[in-house]
């Protein structure tokens, strides 16, 4: 008798621990929603030992109700660190400088070849495919971030529907 009553307290304990366990990671996963700025995939593309300059890339999603602007980038080991946009001009590809980079409320910005990204000048050491570059990001709602991007080797973008006539 004993037995089986210590065996039918085990059983309930067990299956207690259980259904919690399980509504917990239940409920873990279904509110685990990141919240303000979020970077994904942040990634420098390689380049030959004598690079002037290399592109850095990365998704940066704003989880907040306000538009959110990148302000500034630094890497220790480069000259300088610079935010820009190319943009097709007439048929020509234009890499200008911008003060800022928004993101959207609740959106996101894709800095890619080809379009916005951050431009890393004059590098002490060009970094080898595989190596991490460690940035730090300055956004106008007060916060900074450090990301560790991946040097690994990126296509670079044409357009091939803008040709020059």
């Amino acid at each position: 008798m004993f037995n089986k009553i210590k065996t039918t307290i085990l059983a309930l304990i067990a299956i207690t621990s259980f259904n919690s366990a399980s509504a917990m990671e239940h409920n873990h996963s279904m509110s685990h929603q990141p919240t303000g700025v979020v970077i994904h995939d942040p990634w420098v593309r390689s380049a030959p030992p004598n690079a002037p300059m290399l592109g850095l890339f990365m998704q940066i999603s704003n989880n907040t109700n306000a538009t959110v602007k990148l302000l500034s980038a630094y890497a220790k080991g480069y000259q300088r660190v610079e935010l820009h946009r190319t943009t097709n001009q007439d048929g020509l590809m234009k890499m200008t400088k911008q003060e800022f980079m928004p993101i959207n409320a609740n959106g996101g910005l894709s800095l890619k070849p080809g379009s916005w990204h951050i431009m890393l000048i004059g590098p002490n050491t060009v970094p080898k495919e595989g190596e991490v570059v460690m940035i730090t990001l300055k956004f106008d709602n007060g916060t900074t971030q450090m990301v560790h991007a991946v040097v690994r080797k990126g296509k670079i973008m044409i357009d091939h529907n803008h040709h020059a006539h």
